[in-house]
């Protein structure tokens, strides 16, 4: 039997405060995030990412155009 796995975007950013500071613009913007622990294929950034879900991808990347925070990386993870 195979685990289920579920998706989910994550952004990484080059500093620790553009990273919080991106998670409030979310937040502000009632998109639901999730700090994490940068993962290895955003390569060597600020060591914390955000994590959201695949649905509300359009809605997080907009928010942070408009709060001036792009991130640096993005990826979509299967979460085990």
């Amino acid at each position: 039997m195979t685990p289920a796995t579920s998706r989910f975007v994550a952004y990484g950013f080059a500093s620790v405060h553009d990273a919080l500071a991106a998670e409030s613009a979310l937040a502000s913007a009632g998109v639901a995030v999730i700090v994490i622990p940068s993962p290895r294929v955003l390569g060597e950034l600020c060591g914390i990412a955000l994590r959201v879900d695949p649905a509300s991808a359009r809605a997080a990347e907009s928010a942070l155009e408009v709060a001036g925070l792009p991130p640096r990386a993005s990826a979509e993870i299967d979460d085990l």
